[in-house]
């Protein structure tokens, strides 16, 4: 999150376990107007916005950007 911040980022978005990343600020209250391709539980869309006001009217599907990292640690799969 603050390498994120640091690099100036407005906001996280992620896949994940609400009770976990809610402990860190994310949560889904945001990320209702986003969709992503294939299946997924929208309830575990999950969203931390690092610049006030970053997710305001967002809306549509998310697409991959950037680039492809390579695994950092055993079993890692990106």
């Amino acid at each position: 999150i603050a390498e994120a911040a640091r690099l100036g980022h407005g906001a996280i978005l992620l896949v994940g376990d609400a009770p976990y990343y809610g402990r860190f600020g994310f949560s889904a209250d945001r990320t209702g107007t986003l969709a992503m391709p294939g299946p997924y539980e929208r309830h575990r869309l999950l969203a931390l916005e690092l610049k006030d006001g970053t997710l305001d009217g967002v809306k549509g599907t998310i697409k991959a950007a950037g680039r492809k990292i390579k695994g950092q640690a055993p079993g890692f799969v990106a």
